[in-house]
């Protein structure tokens, strides 16, 4: 017990004074960036994580391109995947969100309650209180350190087959770090006669032809004074997009995640605190002092960065407009 409590030393020095809950899930989001690796390097081999499993149907493939929060949806569900440490970590999670809600829920009642406490009462409780946080952080960190098992494995590639999940592997992700835009962003203005997106859009994906608006913008570029307009087109369907997702680019994204669950939780992280969590992380897992991905970029450009991410997350995940 003693040798796991020294494990990870860095990353509990950065949690000092930080809310528990945040500090594990900036943890479990920056430790993603290894499984975001392969997932687009796969994707850039042109291999197929969900195997010989066909597409979605057309019909629920151009649904995605509407609902961007359903993708969100899906991808924490997935990121969530739970095994019996997690499990653990939730059941906590609900014991304390659920004590939160009676408190909101009862604000008055519950004041006037506490007024009668007595001191060794507040003291029993703040010490139950921070009992369960530490439990928390310290089921959560074990997870962290532990190698994910065959179960794990097969049950993490399951939740990649499912419609959104494939959706934001190959034409979500690569069409905002191309591009800087959202998928239904780019089909709305080739749908509104922006040859530039079109070509965008059928380069990342080919089934967007299927589109019915695209499909009548193709239809009519056969006509011989739109023969420019068809020239592009075709070279568009021929050609794709060189997607270039290094560990440099995936952190970045994942730190602009970071960021912006802090700002919801009124919590905010700097870009400064999110490189630290970085750097204590490669410190504690024997790879370097500080990461050697995002080492050579300027405080500046980090920062950058991470306001750039943060609007992406801010489109696709729920709960935001």
């Amino acid at each position: 017990m003693e040798s796991d409590q020294v494990k990870m030393n860095h990353f509990r020095k950065w949690t000092e004074g930080k809310n528990p809950f945040l500090a594990v899930s900036a943890l479990n989001i920056a430790g993603f960036s290894k499984e975001c690796f392969v997932l687009f390097e796969s994707i850039r081999k042109g291999k197929r994580i969900e195997g010989d499993i066909p597409l979605p149907s057309l019909k629920t493939w151009l649904k995605l391109y509407r609902n961007p929060k359903r993708i969100g949806k899906e991808l924490l569900n997935a990121l969530g995947n739970i095994n019996d440490d997690t499990a653990k970590e939730v059941n906590i999670l609900k014991i304390l969100n659920k004590g939160a809600s009676q408190l909101q829920n009862n604000a008055n009642k519950v004041q006037n309650e506490l007024k009668k406490l007595t001191q060794d009462e507040w003291k029993i409780i703040k010490e139950n209180s921070m009992k369960m946080m530490e439990e928390y952080k310290e089921l959560a960190i074990n997870d962290f350190m532990s190698e994910p098992n065959e179960a794990e494995r097969t049950e993490f590639l399951k939740n990649m087959t499912k419609p959104e999940l494939i959706f934001f592997i190959r034409v979500m992700a690569p069409c905002f770090s191309l591009y800087g835009t959202y998928p239904h962003e780019l089909l709305r203005q080739a749908q509104n006669g922006d040859d530039d997106a079109l070509v965008k859009l059928i380069r990342l994906d080919k089934s967007i032809i299927f589109e019915p608006k695209i499909s009548e913008i193709i239809h009519q570029a056969q006509a011989l004074k739109k023969q420019e307009r068809m020239s592009k087109i075709k070279m568009a369907y021929r050609s794709s997009p060189k997607v270039t997702m290094n560990m440099k680019k995936i952190k970045c994204h994942l730190a602009g995640l970071i960021s912006y669950l802090s700002m919801a939780m009124k919590q905010k992280i700097t870009a400064a605190d999110i490189r630290n969590l970085f750097d204590a992380i490669a410190h504690d897992m024997s790879i370097d002092a500080v990461d050697p991905d995002i080492y050579k970029m300027t405080p500046e450009t980090f920062e950058k960065e991470i306001q750039r991410s943060r609007n992406f997350w801010y489109i696709i995940l729920p709960g935001k407009n």
